[in-house]
């Protein structure tokens, strides 16, 4: 059985990335009409919904309100009740009539006299309408012992004095002088119980008797029958001490009445919750009577309350059905727009892939996939540029490598001709000019032995000292040059020929040759494992436009033609040391006109090895 189910999981774990992997896969025209109609499905569902939840709330709220609002006036007719039931008792307990009967004493077996006081006791009864409307029976009883009787009842119901008798001898203990009223319920009938005592206030503690009332049903009458949520069949009418004077259809107990009467909920006398009774949800509104404390409670069905919600589900189902509609219809509409620039799209890259760069596309609207379109477009006529571009680039390389070809001569046959002249040179006894050969000779091997490769900063210093030796032959004792390296720094290895071009600008540029003060000095020392160069003259510097101008095409990386000894210009150098030494290279050029300029150069102790093998390669 477990292996089944797992064939079974398995399988349907199967099915499910098939139909992902369908759905993923499928055009996009197909995915988007999908999502257009899923939107509008969606949409319409929400929207029906939540009117269909707005409503249901919005009853709720009108039921509760209409139904808090009715339960405190009938909060207040009740006190009201209950107040003039027993004010009207307490008048007929001291009416002249009802006062002379129970101070008479009729003779024994006198029954026509007992007759008589019951008649004056009925009619008695007549002159208070409240009394006369809501009791079923009344039974009063004077000192002495005389029971008197009166009936509202239907005949076959009324009681005789045996029963009277059991009503007082079952209440009488319920009265006393300090509580000489009470409400109470027995076997499902209420009854109002009276002691009665003389008027004259020294008197209050002599019984004069006790008269009790069988309070009927319609006197806890509270609902308005024009209102569909507070009827009588929803209310329940309980006294302060929670015994229930009146039951709704529901038929409660007084235990099921307790979590009401505690009022845990607030302090209020009046609040509304819900309650699931008998398998239906109830909108509960307990309410204590303000002057009497009694307890009155609607529960209201939610059927009821949702009666009217439930007969407008019909218009929301046709109202869900025509946003159904028109969002279908929307969402088809806006699928065919998007479908043609699609379309549109899909032709220009087939006929990129023929190679066909030059055809221009045109949007059927200019929405982001139209404006995808134009820069389509765009792209195409970039690629169609950089292949010009790239066509002319290889044209020209070639014919350079070409010329590179013809001018192309054996350094060996250079060697081995300076070396020629050096020797004459010395035969004839011309020191200078075998010094210079040599010199030559030297910068020569140098640069082609070490072209593009790493070298030591005391070799960058030997090269700059020959050819500052050539130079100096030119312009004779027009400058000087100090070098400040330590040991450390001659150690420190650096990419070669990056000092020369600046030497070569200070001679030709910066210092004024028709004197014999010009002085540059080259600094090298290492601090924390970087090489701090720094090259400096008192020539004649720059001006400021010209020194702004040098900063920003080193700072847009923008290459030069320079036509010095080795061909490679400061702008040249800088941007080279940027190239393989990335963040690590640190320069700074300040010039001030007729002091001089100085360069400050920082370069790291490790270089990228991509960067270094790329060098050594002669890339």
């Amino acid at each position: 059985m477990k292996e089944d189910k797992q064939k079974i999981k398995g399988r349907f774990h199967i099915y499910k990335l098939y139909i992902w992997k369908k759905i993923r896969d499928s055009r996009i025209r197909t995915k988007l009409y999908a999502y257009l109609a899923l939107s509008a499905v969606v949409c319409s569902v929400a929207i029906g919904s939540m009117s269909y939840m707005s409503m249901r709330k919005a009853l709720t709220l009108n039921a509760q309100d209409s139904a808090v609002s009715l339960m405190k006036q009938i909060g207040t007719r009740m006190d009201e009740r209950v107040y003039d039931f027993q004010d009207a008792s307490y008048s007929l307990s001291h009416k002249k009539e009802i006062m002379a009967i129970l101070d008479g004493t009729d003779e024994e077996g006198n029954k026509w006299n007992h007759t008589l006081d019951e008649a004056a006791f009925n009619s008695s009864m007549f002159m208070y309408n409240i009394l006369y409307k809501y009791s079923d029976f009344a039974v009063m009883e004077s000192g002495s012992g005389e029971v008197y009787v009166y009936n509202q009842v239907l005949a076959d119901e009324k009681i005789g004095k045996a029963k009277a008798k059991e009503v007082l001898d079952l209440f009488r203990d319920e009265v006393s002088g300090t509580s000489p009223v009470k409400w109470t319920q027995r076997n499902g009938q209420v009854y109002f119980i009276r002691r009665m005592t003389p008027l004259n206030s020294s008197q209050k503690t002599e019984d004069k008797g006790i008269i009790i009332f069988a309070v009927s049903d319609s006197f806890f009458d509270c609902g308005d029958d024009a209102n569909p949520f507070v009827e009588n069949k929803n209310i329940v009418v309980a006294g302060s001490d929670g015994l229930i004077y009146r039951n709704n259809e529901l038929e409660l107990k007084e235990e099921d009445l307790q979590y009401y009467l505690s009022y845990e909920q607030g302090k209020y006398y009046i609040y509304t919750t819900t309650k699931r009774i008998a398998e239906e949800q109830y909108l509960a509104i307990p309410l204590r009577t303000v002057k009497y404390q009694w307890n009155i409670m609607c529960f209201i069905p939610y059927s009821v309350i949702m009666e009217k919600a439930n007969q407008v589900i019909p218009k929301v189902i046709v109202t869900m059905l025509v946003i159904l509609c028109v969002g279908m219809a929307a969402a088809y509409a806006l699928y065919r727009m998007i479908e043609k620039n699609l379309k549109i799209i899909e032709t220009g890259m087939r006929q990129y892939e023929t190679g066909n760069y030059s055809k221009v596309l045109s949007p059927a609207s200019y929405d982001e996939i139209g404006m995808l379109i134009l820069q389509f477009n765009h792209m195409g006529l970039k690629i169609n540029e950089l292949n010009e571009l790239a066509r002319r680039d290889q044209e020209e390389k070639q014919e350079l490598q070409y010329q590179v070809m013809e001018a192309q001569i054996n350094p060996h046959f250079l060697y081995n001709t300076l070396g020629s002249l050096k020797w004459l040179a010395y035969e004839k006894e011309q020191e200078e000019i075998a010094r210079l050969a040599d010199a030559l000779i030297n910068l020569l091997r140098f640069t082609v032995k070490n072209a593009n490769k790493f070298i030591y900063f005391r070799d960058e210093i030997d090269y700059i000292k020959n050819y500052v030796y050539i130079q100096k032959q030119r312009y004779e004792d027009a400058f000087t040059v100090e070098y400040d390296v330590t040991k450390e720094a001659g150690e420190f290895s650096i990419i070669g020929f990056i000092l020369q071009p600046f030497i070569e600008n200070s001679i030709l540029h910066g210092l004024d040759n028709s004197r014999n003060d010009g002085v540059i000095r080259i600094e090298g020392e290492v601090l924390e494992d970087r090489l701090h160069i720094t090259i400096k003259d008192n020539g004649m510097g720059m001006p400021k436009e010209k020194l702004v101008d040098l900063r920003r095409k080193m700072q847009e990386n923008k290459t030069e033609k320079y036509k010095g000894f080795n061909g490679i210009g400061i702008i040249n150098i800088i941007q080279r040391l940027k190239m393989i030494y990335q963040e690590g290279f640190i320069y700074e050029i300040d010039s001030i006109p007729g002091k001089g300029t100085t360069v400050t150069m920082i370069i790291p102790g490790k270089v990228r090895e991509d960067e270094k093998t790329c060098i050594d390669c002669g890339g």
